[in-house]
């Protein structure tokens, strides 16, 4: 691929800015162009503003409360512009600070209210409003370096008597949906410096993950000088002030328009002090809007430019780069912007490790290994200086961990890969201590082991999820079993493997699924498929689901679970029932691997017909076009892996081979080479596989590992609208062995 760089990131020098201005035209294809920024605005909670991948400046509208965690509907007048988001989060919300809110005329009393909306357009590197003044219209325009948020307002007054305009600063503004999980300021200082700047910073709590209490520093130039400018505090103008303090205050600077009616704004943020925000937006010298906007459209145009597809519809190729770009608006990258003095990568926002390490971080892995490296590093710094791998880590804080410890799978991912360029002791050294050590608070780090370490399950009293935790914890000790194996500990590979093997205390045989056990070994009473609860998070003995989403979640040793279930006949039926009867949503992580699981049953038919289905009839290129939250990018990473015809197992070195969506996929290595994917015959109906060539020689086997795509080649597959034997050999790798 074009190699992604982090001197890239490190967006918009002077030089990389003016060489933009020269490539208005050039930056404005390449597979950014077809990117829908609203592409699962709706149920999938995606941000539809502006960013760099990973950038910290997630600049996008706020909606009226009550907020969605994005900030973002399309029915609600907008409040204004804020400089940070998440992007297809559940829970309660957090961030939206800094908000900006334009209105024409002098400020007689605080913006409160949204505007109305019309023209509404967003692209990557761009989004465009017109918002519905009472005293006019008002058109905006933003755009985003990584640590920088660019905003041009042009105001068209209704009458010519009106020549100014106000831009108001919500300096205490943060996203709340209710006020039991309510985020909120705890406090804040702002102050207007010289005649077109203002500085501050701004401290808040709450919203998913509890407290994960943090302080933003920001420093902002406007083009212009202003023509008048105070504060506010709690709802009162304060006209002849120039700082204030407070938990609910703010800033406004009145402009008398010029002849293009426009004024232009700079926020630059940091976690570390106002200096550095200050620093930050020195490496933006310059007010051209559009040099901006087209060097940060050059950007993605790199990152998504690391897969092309051909064939497909409009449609299709749409969902995709979409897909892809939601990928790489989360984690955020804090390096060198907090209060630590360490050196290493810093990344914020892991909603959770739990969404993103089954596709999320394989992606990475694939596409851009050395930003899946910055992000390995970044886990052993928060190893290193607090004491444990995170799972969820928001804002520089551990918060809620949904399962197991699942940076134990990334690092095995990594393991497997065979990545480079962090400290291997250290990292195992790490995962030996979630897999021996219980914290103090297992809640939020590490592993609830008391009962684990005697039992080899996790008691049904213990704390919600409890045997989805124990499933996940076998799984988590099989990972680091094969770490220890890569690094030439024997002694602790043959421990951790067999107690992988754990798993299994939880099949409930007489019934044929996975249970809860009490701390004498006795079932729970009233078994259940499904879970009782509507808020399904809460279920007492699996996490988002019930015994069904996780009875088919055995990923090291698949061999295992079909046995238990009866053989692959059987294994298959049970399968076949649960898509067919409609009860399997793609949108709950565990279920990821579950219409490629008829590949251990050696029925890649099946993979085929099941991932085919939900490709072309739970994605749709519209607002509602993810099915559920979009978790971070999780889900939109299920239709890229599975669209291009593959599936990683994480944590270990497979592909599971489903059916391409694509006629040809182009994936370009960062050593320069690429692996093609050729589906030949391929059409909405021959979906499935006959045969299929690596390299020009013929492959049997339903998998690849990653050496496969990593080292260049090509995949041929012939394609053939009925289904086929191949792949019914050669199963996937599994602790177990088949039975014939």
């Amino acid at each position: 691929m074009r190699k992604v760089s982090s001197s890239i990131i490190v967006l918009l020098s002077i030089t990389s800015t003016v060489c933009s201005i020269a490539q208005t035209a050039v930056e404005k294809k390449g597979n950014a162009q077809y990117v829908n920024s609203f592409f699962g605005i709706d149920d999938g909670n995606v941000m539809p503003g502006v960013s760099v991948p990973f950038g910290m400046v997630k600049l996008s509208p706020d909606v009226v409360w009550p907020y969605p965690t994005s900030g973002y509907n399309r029915s609600s007048p907008i409040e204004g512009f804020s400089h940070t988001h998440t992007s297809g989060t559940g829970g309660a919300a957090r961030y939206g600070n800094i908000l900006i809110k334009p209105q024409i005329g002098s400020l007689v009393r605080l913006l409160n209210k949204g505007l109305a909306r019309q023209n509404e357009n967003a692209s990557s590197g761009y989004y465009n409003v017109k918002l519905i003044d009472k005293k006019g219209l008002i058109d905006v325009k933003l755009t985003a370096t990584d640590k920088i948020g660019f905003h041009e307002y042009r105001f068209n007054p209704a009458h010519d008597s009106i020549s100014n305009a106000t831009i108001q600063i919500d300096v205490s503004h943060t996203l709340f949906r209710n006020i039991e999980l309510g985020a909120r300021c705890t406090g804040a200082e702002a102050r207007l410096i010289g005649t077109n700047a203002f500085e501050g910073r701004a401290s808040f709590e709450g919203g998913w993950g509890a407290l994960s209490p943090y302080t933003i520093y920001f420093y902002a130039q406007f083009d212009q000088s202003f023509a008048d400018a105070g504060t506010w505090q709690n709802d009162t103008l304060i006209s002849s002030a120039k700082n204030v303090e407070g938990n609910k205050i703010g800033l406004y600077s009145t402009f008398k328009l010029n002849d293009q009616k426009t004024i232009k704004l700079k926020v630059a943020i940091s976690y570390k002090s106002i200096d550095k925000a200050k620093e930050n937006l020195s490496l933006l010298p310059i007010w051209n809007f559009e040099a901006v906007k087209n060097s940060n459209i050059k950007i993605w145009n790199n990152y998504l430019g690391a897969i092309d597809v051909e064939g497909g519809s409009s449609d299709q190729r749409a969902i995709f780069y979409s897909a892809l770009k939601n990928t790489l608006i989360m984690p955020t990258d804090v390096s060198g912007q907090t209060s630590s003095d360490r050196k290493a990568p810093q990344f914020w926002d892991h909603y959770c490790i739990w969404d993103q390490f089954r596709s999320v971080m394989p992606l990475y892995t694939v596409l851009y290994p050395d930003k899946q490296v910055k992000i390995l590093n970044s886990l052993l710094n928060t190893y290193s200086t607090n004491g444990w791998l995170p799972d969820a880590w928001t804002a520089g804080h551990y918060n809620f961990v949904q399962g197991g410890s699942n940076a134990d799978v990334v690092f095995a991912d990594a393991f497997a890969k065979g990545l480079k360029g962090f400290d291997k002791p250290l990292a195992l050294k790490a995962l030996l201590k979630n897999a021996y050590e219980q914290s103090d608070d297992p809640r939020i780090k590490g592993r609830f082991l008391t009962d684990y370490l005697k039992l080899g399950y996790v008691t049904s009293k213990t704390f919600k999820g409890s045997s989805s935790r124990t499933m996940e914890y076998a799984y988590n000790d099989y990972c680091i079993a094969q770490v220890a194996l890569k690094m030439g500990k024997k002694e602790i590979y043959n421990a951790l493997n067999k107690r992988s093997q754990n798993v299994f205390k939880l099949f409930n045989d007489s019934v044929g699924y996975f249970w809860a056990k009490d701390s004498i070994g006795k079932w729970q009473p009233d078994f259940s498929l499904h879970s009782r609860l509507k808020e399904h998070w809460h279920d007492p003995y699996f996490f988002e689901g019930g015994s069904e989403v996780y009875s088919y979640y055995v990923p090291h040793d698949m061999q295992g679970l079909i046995q238990r279930h009866g053989g692959a006949d059987k294994f298959s039926k049970r399968l076949d029932a649960f898509f067919d009867d409609g009860r399997f949503y793609l949108g709950n992580e565990p279920l990821f691997l579950v219409p490629y699981s008829y590949n251990y049953a050696g029925k890649q038919a099946n993979t085929a017909l099941r991932v085919r289905r939900i490709l072309q009839t739970s994605f749709k290129n519209s607002d509602k076009g993810i099915p559920g939250q979009d978790d971070g990018g999780a889900i939109s990473s299920w239709y890229v892996f599975s669209s291009i015809g593959v599936f990683p197992v994480a944590g270990q070195n497979v592909y599971l081979i489903g059916s391409p969506l694509f006629n040809q996929i182009s994936i370009h290595l960062p050593n320069g080479k690429d692996f093609k994917i050729i589906a030949k015959g391929n059409s909405p109906t021959s979906i499935y596989i006959q045969s299929a060539l690596l390299n020009k020689k013929p492959l049997s086997k339903s998998w690849l590992s990653h050496e496969q795509i990593s080292k260049g080649g090509e995949l041929e597959l012939i394609m053939g609208s009925k289904p086929s034997l191949w792949g019914s050999s050669n199963l996937p790798p599994s602790i177990t062995s088949v039975i014939k």
